[in-house]
């Protein structure tokens, strides 16, 4: 079938609304498959003893990290006020929350800063660059606590995060290398003559250029790093407050990489929100060192509560425009 101005009409079913409405059903089976295993009344009862005051020092710790990974940000883009990249921010966890995915959230960042600037590419550079650092400051915290955990973590686990590591920490300085650079050059040069690709090409060179301009500067990759570093210590420190309210006894060094799998889980694109995927890993996570998959799930839908709070203010700020009209 084909639409009104003849091109091939997309059936319903493969519209992104409803890719989305399927991913969110695929989250909700998988909370829905964990509950049915788990028991419910005593997932309540956990939930339950949950203190005000724990809840609170926890969100105090997540609302901390918005101001220090707005900072980290403005090293990419010094040339925007700190206000507009924190309601960007802001608004980036809105779509982490709603859409596919935490890159979602940065992909709407990068849209939103970078459109209709004559330099966008260099500002969608720029959240990529971020984004890059953030998780590689969270493989690092997180091989660190596998290096100094007394538990037995299995050896794939190991060297996934390893190889991540490397693959990150090379892509970062690639385009540093003149020999790599120069080939990518010619390589993008070469696809312009097809025509699908001659608009791209463009597009493509300034966007490696940006990239290796960010990665001359050792300075801005330094201090990155170290707000980096900051902001994964506070999302510890999170987990941490929760777990001691629950009475769960897990060290610092074993949330250092049960945080880091949970990240990388919720990166994937299969869910809404990382509905099911949050929960997943942090019962089997837990499971690993003994920790009862009742209490795991309550901590994992208590996070899930705080991290509304943020998409919930980003969502504010996104709709505020179309109330005030």
């Amino acid at each position: 079938m084909r639409g009104s101005d003849g091109s091939p009409r997309v059936p319903a079913w493969r519209s992104p609304a409803w890719r989305n409405v399927l991913k969110l059903l695929f989250g909700l089976l998988l909370v829905g498959i964990l509950f049915w295993r788990l028991d419910i009344h005593q997932i309540l009862n956990t939930f339950r003893q949950f203190s005000w005051p724990y809840l609170l020092a926890a969100l105090g710790l997540f609302v901390l990290s918005w101001p220090i990974a707005t900072a980290r940000w403005q090293l990419f883009a010094p040339r925007f006020a700190f206000r507009h990249l924190f309601e960007l921010t802001l608004i980036g966890q809105f779509y982490a929350v709603v859409l596919p995915g935490q890159i979602a959230g940065e992909a709407v960042k990068a849209y939103r800063l970078a459109k209709g600037s004559a330099d966008a590419e260099r500002l969608a550079a720029s959240v990529a660059m971020d984004r890059m650092i953030g998780t590689i400051t969270l493989l690092l915290v997180a091989a660190g606590g596998m290096a100094l955990t007394p538990h037995a973590i299995p050896g794939p686990l190991r060297q996934i995060f390893l190889w991540l590591i490397v693959l990150l920490i090379g892509g970062l300085f690639v385009f540093n290398i003149p020999a790599i650079h120069a080939m990518a050059e010619k390589t993008i040069v070469r696809a312009a003559m097809l025509p699908r690709l001659q608009r791209l090409s463009p597009v493509l060179l300034r966007l490696i250029h940006a990239w290796r301009d960010f990665a001359r500067a050792p300075w801005r990759l330094l201090a990155s790093l170290l707000l980096g570093l900051m902001l994964q210590f506070i999302a510890l420190g999170m987990y941490s407050i929760l777990a001691i309210n629950l009475g769960l006894s897990v060290s610092l060094s074993d949330w250092a990489w049960i945080v880091g799998v949970t990240s990388l889980a919720m990166l994937l694109p299969v869910s809404i929100g990382g509905i099911g995927l949050r929960e997943g890993s942090l019962v089997g996570c837990l499971g690993y060192l003994g920790v009862a998959g009742e209490p795991a799930i309550a901590l994992s839908l208590a996070i899930f509560a705080i991290t509304l709070a943020g998409a919930l203010i980003g969502g504010v700020i996104e709709l505020a425009p179309c109330w005030r009209h």
